[in-house]
């Protein structure tokens, strides 16, 4: 059996582990990432499952990356180049109409005028309102959650500093978020349904819940608090694909001098006889011995599986083992001979640079929410797409050939009826073809690929627990100093020298590396005062 000796290892390959990593070693530390694919990125990659086409596997935008990771971690500099998806939303309906949002204020409320003029004017006040809201809650994302105990306190009046802007109103604003329904949200702002339809797209996104479930307005408010290179709330196809954010943070890392280790499977998290972590075990048998371990594997599979209950206090297995990560995301990854015609496009620009989204209604939203809560895959599902061919003309597909990528709601984990392997993932592609055939006719006839990817796939292939592309739902008792659970929401576990870095922490999911920034902050911290404790124990020799 090997063994090594190194300030950190972290236990998978993800975007998150990755920016933890590159962090860490920008700082001086002596670090190893273990990835047990082939490939690193976790769910942000690029890969080819029909010859000649690189497809971005699970995640297919970028948007929540914060442009202060991209500038500390020179991103840029090693690969990572970003196109704005515009427009940042289609959204055609029945009759015939449709409804452009291009993140431009006064263009989209001219858009939402052709449907109700005092839509329209709620609209700029509404952009006021979710812009001032996103930062405040942007000046949160870097914070380290305290966790709930008395020792806490003064971290608790640190955290406290955060909040000296927010006025009693933004208290009760950013409260309301977290409690509210995106239905009854979006009906205190606007009376038609086609609007309100096309703004509530997001609220679902990932989410194992409806638009009318209480909380859903905070996961609206999730995705609005991202930008691209200053344009709020906007989505960005990567050069490359998803892969390309990965492939960047893992250059980024290794110019720092961290090591990074494919086809390096975990089988557990070595601890000593004091209950301290002290490296990994390999499953080909290699120790790799380390003074701490950082994880951004889910945090499930981190505490039940790589550390084990057996080493585990009872109180927080408990907690683990009640942590929610279900999932009705259903990916589709599409080859076309050529790019889907929408006859409700009124526009000179290309449409195809631009996301298209299947949500006339709150009410079409609901009723797909209604079929997945008894375990039926929706009849008719929310489905939006977007096609890299448009933005990346070579390299991602053959010569005149297109790619289409999209992420549907709902297709339950456990289907009450038949099953995902007999036929399941050929029936939910119908229902999503049939839906944006309505809108596209000659779509289907210029389809030649195609991969489903269930939660059960996304779990096996991505280790997302439950499909859950966000690491664990995003509910106010599963977020800041209660994600994952409560009493360890500072990145730190139960077991010494034993860190979570993924999106299963604060501030949760999404492509944006700041849990892993956040992560790396706290070894950091821990790991000097570690060497200050053996200096001074030295000097006492």
């Amino acid at each position: 059996m090997g063994a090594f000796e190194r300030d950190v290892v972290i236990v998978g390959g993800g975007h998150n582990g990755l920016a933890c990593a590159a962090y860490l070693a920008k700082a001086g530390l002596d670090v190893v990432v273990v990835e047990k694919r082939d490939v690193v990125g976790g769910a942000a990659t690029t890969e080819e499952p029909w010859p000649g086409y690189r497809v971005s596997s699970a995640s297919y935008v970028v948007s929540l990356m914060p442009p202060r990771i991209v500038r500390e971690l020179d991103l840029k500099r090693h690969g990572y180049e970003v196109s704005i998806v515009t427009p940042d939303y289609f959204v055609p309906f029945p009759d015939g109409t449709s409804l452009t949002l291009w993140g431009d204020v006064s263009r989209d409320s001219a858009a939402i005028a052709a449907f109700s003029e005092r839509d329209a004017n709620a609209y700029v006040e509404f952009d006021r309102y979710f812009d001032h809201a996103a930062r405040l809650l942007k000046d949160l994302m870097f914070v380290v959650p305290p966790n709930i105990n008395v020792r806490e306190l003064p971290k608790w009046a640190a955290t406290a500093g955060k909040f000296r802007k927010w006025s009693g109103r933004d208290v009760h604003e950013i409260v309301r978020l977290f409690t509210m329904s995106a239905a009854d949200f979006l009906d205190e702002w606007f009376e038609d349904d086609r609007v309100k339809g096309a703004l509530a797209t997001q609220a679902i996104i990932g989410a194992w819940a409806g638009p009318m479930t209480p909380g859903s307005a905070y996961v609206l408010m999730h995705h609005w608090i991202g930008e691209i290179d200053g344009h709020a709330g906007a989505w960005g196809w990567v050069k490359g694909g998803m892969g390309g954010v990965s492939q960047a943070m893992a250059r980024s890392a290794e110019s720092a001098g961290a090591e990074i280790r494919t086809d390096a499977e975990v089988d557990r998290i070595a601890i000593n006889a004091s209950g301290r972590a002290v490296g990994v075990a390999l499953l080909d048998g290699t120790l790799i011995r380390s003074q701490r371990v950082v994880s951004s594997a889910h945090p499930v599979t981190t505490y039940l599986s790589l550390i084990g209950t057996e080493r585990l206090p009872g109180d927080v297995v408990r907690d683990v083992e009640r942590y929610r990560t279900r999932s009705g995301s259903v990916k589709l990854n599409v080859a076309l001979s050529e790019l889907p015609e929408f006859p409700s496009w009124e526009h000179e620009t290309s449409l195809h640079r631009g996301l298209v989204a299947i949500s006339p209604s709150i009410e079409y939203l609901e009723r797909a929410w209604d079929d997945a809560k008894y375990g039926r895959m929706s009849e008719h599902p929310y489905v939006e797409v977007v096609f890299p061919t448009a933005h990346e003309p070579d390299g991602l597909a053959p010569d005149g050939k297109h790619l289409m990528l999209g992420f549907a709601q709902y297709g339950p984990y456990d289907l009450a009826e038949g099953s995902w392997d007999d036929g399941g993932r050929d029936e939910f592609a119908r229902r999503v073809f049939d839906g944006l055939g309505e809108y596209a006719p000659k779509l289907k006839d210029s389809i030649e690929q195609v991969e489903v990817l269930a939660p059960k796939d996304i779990e096996d292939r991505f280790g997302l627990v439950g499909g859950n592309i966000m690491q664990g739902e995003l509910t106010p008792d599963q977020l800041f100093g209660f994600r994952p659970i409560t009493g360890y929401g500072d990145y730190r576990t139960p077991v010494g020298g034993m860190y979570l870095c993924g999106s299963g922490t604060h501030p949760g999911g999404g492509v944006m590396g700041v849990p892993g920034r956040n992560a790396a902050s706290v070894v950091l911290r821990d790991h000097k005062r570690g060497e200050f404790v053996d200096r001074i124990k030295n000097l006492g020799r």
